[in-house]
């Protein structure tokens, strides 16, 4: 049986590989979002009111 320090560790380490992960997708999101926008002809100011209700959430 693992001690409770070790758990704590791991916990603490797939803690951090969530907030990777969560960094990872937002990237990915963004990453999609600009090559969608490229493709059909939106520019950031035609999404501005539809994007800025997300931010600041996490």
């Amino acid at each position: 049986m693992k001690s409770y320090d070790e758990l704590k560790a791991e916990m603490e380490a797939i803690q951090q590989q969530m907030v990777e992960a969560k960094k990872n997708e937002r990237a990915n999101a963004l990453k999609e979002v600009k090559r969608l926008c490229k493709e059909f002809g939106f520019t950031a100011g035609m999404l501005k009111g539809s994007l800025a209700k997300g931010r600041g959430v996490q």
